[in-house]
């Protein structure tokens, strides 16, 4: 009743009146999604640098491509990174050759010629030792989640340099282009694995014919490294 009688004396006053809307209440279920045991793992930033230290290390390896000797080889290395990306390196390696199977086999065959017979001997070049320097760059770094139980660092490298070896043909000079791969497992230890190329030239006499040609020597290397100083 006080409604109609609100409507009149709107009317009476000239007035337009609204009654006002009733309050409507809304309820929202609040869902969230569900949580798990535990979060995704971070990776850190890196944790420790190289400029300015001093590398020192260790390493065993082989000539890979030789068919009629197996060389071994053992050696040490020391090196400077003077930014993150950019060192130097010192590699020394001491070779030692054992006859192959196929060379062995070729030595005990003989080519005969009228009444004179020899056996084949084969040409191949044996190294003796190695002094190499050279120019170091890490361009590419990565970190590898061991089961959210540690982080393990890592750099690819590629090296430029060149060497003086010792070899069955006297001294000579090779260029030596390598790549290798560093596995950091702590702020100083880390695992090296380094491949090389040995490239020099080799001398061929056939006769009374000396020729020279250039010859490529792969060689593989693991080895250990440590840095001996904390660096900037």
């Amino acid at each position: 009743m006080w409604k109609t009688a609100l409507t009149l004396a709107c009317a009476g006053a000239g007035a337009v009146c609204h009654a006002a809307p009733k309050t409507q209440i809304r309820n929202v279920a609040m869902v969230s999604p569900p949580v798990a045991d535990s979060g995704p793992v971070v990776l850190q930033n890196r944790f420790f640098t190289k400029q300015m230290r001093v590398e020192a290390g260790l390493s065993a390896g082989s000539v890979v491509n030789e068919s009629y000797s197996q060389t071994q080889a053992a050696g040490a290395r020391l090196g400077l990174f003077v930014s993150e990306k950019i060192g130097v390196e010192y590699n020394f390696a001491k070779f030692s050759s054992k006859d192959s199977a196929d060379l062995l086999a070729l030595r005990s065959q003989e080519v005969c010629a009228g009444t004179e017979c020899r056996s084949i001997t084969p040409h191949f070049i044996r190294l003796e030792n190695l002094n190499q320097l050279q120019l170091v760059t890490a361009p590419v770094y990565g970190k590898i989640n061991l089961f959210d139980w540690a982080i393990l660092y890592s750099d690819l490298t590629f090296s430029a340099g060149a060497a003086f070896l010792r070899t069955s043909q006297g001294s000579k000079l090779a260029f030596t282009p390598s790549f290798g791969q560093r596995f950091y497992f702590s702020k100083s230890f880390s695992l090296r694995l380094d491949a090389t190329d040995i490239f020099l030239r080799d001398t061929v006499t056939k006769g009374i014919v000396t020729a020279e040609n250039w010859r490529h020597n792969w060689f593989a290397q693991i080895g250990i490294s440590t840095f001996l100083n904390s660096g900037e």
